[in-house]
């Protein structure tokens, strides 16, 4: 804006100053000296025009004298023009006005003599006439005749002998005796008058040509040549800087085009980039909480390439260690990826800003990270800092290594906010789902615990009828069992069928209520399905009725084994059920892409790739209400049922994220498909966690699973039940251990005193671990301190969040250490 102005300005001044020069550079003296000249040669016309007819006049050819007046007019006229346009020549223009001014009283002159001299001549020959007639003497008119000759010679010629001849005539014949005397007195007397003027008149005459203006004439056009030339070279001057002002004009102009050209270019890229902006804004929006993950990637591609960077990325501070990196296609990983990116870290959350912009070429932005970046071969770099209620928990960055930032990117920095805000609302979005998740899972856990304790009394009761069975069986073969062997043994059968009853019950309600507790592990589905099968098979009267087909092409679900393979037990034995004896049962596997978000019977799947399990019958079918319940806890539609299979596979699909989708109806049989999201190949040299957790005062049953838990979790874990050995080790080793859980119990509180000297040794986050009905007061907490608390049963996805969010990024990069089982016996 501020040089669109001073171009204006420019452009402005430059305009008037072309007007100037414009002026002062024409070329109105080369006009103004033709007219000059063609005045004067206006004036030498007339003037000749004049002599040649005060000639006509002497000789007596010219009458009148209008002409000549005619004449002198124009060169008055002329002279009076040449006078009105006057400039620094005025001296010469006064010379010729003084010449023109005598040539014009000459000329008066002129007429006054000429017209005596033409009229005593004209007097002589109407004297000479009359003395001319027959009564008059011969030899008077002889005399009179000769001089009437004589003085129409004078016209051609006044030579003084001529006139001296005349003069003596005239003397002659004023002496000669004459009756007319009269007559011949006015003959000589107007004869002498002609004798006296004609002199003068010649004079005048012969005067004119020498008196021409012909000089002052010349004199005047010199001078106005001179001032034309002059001024022409000024003139010339003046279109030079008019020719130099025109092409700076040009430059300015170009100039200003190329400013409005790159002004054109970099507003159509910061549109473009606008519009990269809201459809990378837009796809997040579309997105569900938990399709954000994997759409991040494919956002940052869309910014950086828009953006024309090389690198993008996402570095997580938040306890996850989370990163996410586009490269630009054709380039490889940045500099040192992901150390060296995230040794900035303390610098980029040090800044004073949230936005950060570094070139490394011109050293602008902070100085700690000027350095290294330059060192990593950075051109430009900039940064955003990502928050979640005030809480900065991760950073956005876009690296350019082959070239500086283009121009139209400066102007469209403001644009990195809402990239930033973008993701940082996505992944608010998601942090909150997952935390809505734990919620849920929490949620379903109490639900879970409250069923079990609604349906206790008859669960109680059902397993009550068992072992009354078992017991009637058992008494029936205790007495049968001396005199009949046989009978004895038929009974104990039943037994073990009734007690395998009442293992399985138990096992379901246990099953249910365990729920949520599962540790982090993965399911190779296409193994645990065939291994499901061939268990069935075993106990079925027609193996062949059961047909497996398909394959998941090797996808690995999450979940435990054990757990998938409960699912698909109790879908097959469902069906083996529901179905007539030795009527097929099918199980088909398949991996499916699905392309957007599908809405099944019990459940919704994202976009992404699923291993679909399908269970299908041709059984009794179920109608359209007993279809709504089929997954709620304790309803069954058989007898010896407990209603706790299904809603156990349910709980455990959900919890993977996964679906069902049941379709069904009476007499026609049922197909039961299981959805289950198929995890991505791990990328290598990432891992999710890390770190030696020392575990202080379990039991001795117990610390071996706790172990078993963190070490799922990424953790390299340390066990000890006695707290002095605990206290020597950190003594011995105080960097070796990143985070403490110590288990306390409300009977003796030993947990708590060997936190607080802990503290006094190491400065290292400490989490206590308390039983679902302990709790600790605040203060007492905040006197140790305690960092938080965990409540027993662990759970994977809590526990690990906690340590994430107390470990993070501040964990040692060093690998974790192998656990040995000496080391671990020696703890103990």
């Amino acid at each position: 804006m501020r040089l669109t102005a001073q171009a204006a300005i420019l452009g402005a001044l430059l305009a008037a100053l072309l007007t100037w020069l414009m002026i002062n550079g024409k070329g109105e003296m080369d006009a103004a000296y033709a007219q000059t000249q063609r005045t004067v040669d206006a004036i030498a016309l007339a003037e000749s025009r004049m002599q040649h007819d005060v000639l006509r006049a002497r000789t007596g050819l010219l009458r009148n004298y209008d002409p000549i007046v005619a004449h002198l007019r124009e060169m008055q006229a002329a002279l009076a023009g040449l006078q009105a346009a006057s400039g620094p020549d005025a001296d010469e223009m006064r010379n010729l006005a003084v010449v023109i001014t005598r040539e014009a009283q000459m000329v008066e002159r002129f007429k006054t003599g000429n017209a005596l001299v033409q009229n005593s001549i004209a007097y002589f020959d109407s004297l000479s006439d009359r003395l001319s007639e027959p009564d008059i003497d011969p030899n008077l008119a002889r005399a009179i005749a000769a001089l009437q000759i004589r003085v129409s010679e004078l016209a051609r010629d006044a030579s003084p002998k001529h006139l001296d001849d005349i003069r003596a005539r005239l003397d002659a014949l004023a002496g000669a005796p004459s009756n007319r005397r009269a007559d011949i007195a006015a003959i000589v007397l107007h004869g002498h008058q002609l004798l006296e003027l004609l002199p003068q008149v010649d004079t005048v005459t012969r005067s004119l040509p020498s008196a021409s203006s012909d000089a002052a004439r010349q004199a005047l056009l010199e001078a106005r040549r001179a001032l034309r030339d002059q001024r022409q070279a000024r003139a010339d001057g003046f279109r030079l800087a008019l020719y130099a002002a025109a092409l700076c004009l040009v430059a300015l102009v170009v100039r200003v085009g190329l400013l409005m050209r790159a002004g054109t270019l970099v507003l159509r890229r910061t549109i473009a980039f606008q519009s990269v902006v809201a459809q990378a804004a837009n796809h997040f929006s579309a997105s569900q909480p938990d399709e954000i993950a994997a759409r991040i990637v494919d956002v940052m591609a869309m910014v950086g390439t828009g953006a024309c960077t090389d690198h993008c990325y996402i570095l997580m501070l938040d306890g996850s260690d989370a990163v996410h990196l586009w490269n630009r296609p054709g380039l490889l990983e940045p500099r040192g990826w992901p150390l060296a990116q995230r040794v900035l870290v303390p610098d980029i959350v040090a800044a004073a800003e949230d936005y950060i912009f570094v070139e490394t070429a011109d050293a602008i932005g902070p100085s700690a990270l000027v350095r290294p970046l330059a060192e990593r071969g950075v051109a430009t770099f900039t940064c955003a800092r990502l928050r979640r209620g005030g809480r900065i928990v991760g950073v956005l960055c876009f690296e350019r290594t082959v070239s500086v930032l283009p121009p139209w990117m400066r102007h469209s920095r403001g644009l990195l906010h809402v990239v930033a805000e973008s993701f940082g609302a996505a992944l608010e979005r998601q942090h909150v789902w997952e935390e809505r998740r734990e919620i849920e899972a929490t949620l379903r856990r109490a639900q879970r615990l409250e069923a079990i304790g609604i349906f206790a009394s008859g669960v109680a009761h059902n397993i009550n009828n068992v072992l009354n069975v078992m017991l009637g069986h058992a008494e029936i073969a205790a007495d049968a069992l001396p005199a009949d062997p046989n009978r004895a043994g038929e009974h104990i059968g039943l037994l073990v069928q009734a007690g395998g009853r009442a293992h399985e019950i138990a096992g379901q309600i246990l099953d249910y209520g365990r729920r949520g507790c599962a540790t982090q592990a993965t399911s190779a589905v296409d193994a645990i399905v065939a291994e499901t099968v061939d268990l069935i098979r075993t106990s079925t009267a027609d193996p062949t009725a059961i047909r497996l087909t398909g394959t998941a092409d090797g996808a690995v679900v999450d979940g435990e084994p054990a757990q998938l393979q409960q699912v698909i037990h109790n879908l097959i034995r469902n069906a083996i059920q529901a179905s007539e004896p030795g009527a097929a049962v099918d199980v088909q596997l398949e991996r499916v892409w699905v392309s957007a978000r599908q809405t099944l019977s019990h459940g919704e799947l994202p976009s992404g790739v699923y291993a679909r399990i399908r269970v299908s019958d041709t059984g009794r079918g179920m109608d359209e209400a007993t279809r709504a319940r089929i997954f709620e806890p304790f309803f069954t539609t058989r007898p010896a049922g407990t209603g706790l299979g299904l809603a156990t596979a349910f709980e455990f699909v959900q919890e993977q994220a996964g679906a069902f989708d049941v379709l069904s109806a009476a007499g026609v049989g049922s197909t039961f498909e299981v959805w289950l999201p198929a995890r991505p190949e791990a990328e290598p040299g990432i891992i999710s966690a890390s770190g030696t957790v020392m575990i202080v005062g379990a039991a001795r049953s117990a610390l071996h699973d706790d172990e078993e838990i963190l070490a799922a979790l990424g953790y390299e874990p340390i066990g000890y039940t006695d707290p002095d050995v605990a206290l020597t080790a950190l003594r011995a080793e105080s960097e070796r251990f990143d985070l403490l859980i110590v288990e306390n119990r409300p009977s003796d509180s030993l947990g708590l005193a060997f936190a607080r000297r802990a503290a006094r040794i190491v400065d290292r986050p400490i989490v206590l671990s308390l039983s679902t009905t302990d709790t600790v007061r605040p203060d007492v907490l905040s006197a140790i301190p305690i960092v938080d608390v965990v409540h027993r049963p662990w759970r994977s996805n809590a526990l690990a969040l906690t340590l994430r969010r107390h470990l993070g990024s501040e964990t040692r990069s060093a690998p974790p250490r192998r656990r040995v089982v000496g080391e671990r016996m020696a703890a103990k």
